[in-house]
């Protein structure tokens, strides 16, 4: 194997790991907001609602890193791609 070739599936392979973290990890925080800022509603107590700051805080920076590590991804499927959609013979 080419070794430019090793050396781009082991960063695209380092990329699509880190980008498959950041988006669940997105969702969940979403929900644990919400939950947050229910009950800071409900008991009208102000630690709920500190939390979900807090928690909003660790989102905002996640949801940036998974912009930032799935932007490079659609340049580094170019490379890989052009394989597939060439026309094969039977």
């Amino acid at each position: 194997m080419d070794s430019a070739l090793a050396v781009h599936r082991l960063h695209f392979a380092f990329t699509i790991t880190y980008h498959y973290l950041f988006p669940q990890l997105t969702m969940g925080l979403a929900f644990l907001i919400v939950v947050m800022k229910s009950l800071a509603l409900w008991k009208n107590d102000d630690r709920y609602n500190r939390s979900a700051r807090f928690w909003a805080r660790i989102f905002a920076i996640n949801f940036a890193m998974g912009v930032v590590t799935g932007i490079p991804m659609e340049f580094q499927f170019a490379p890989t791609g052009r394989d597939f959609r060439r026309p094969r013979e039977a």
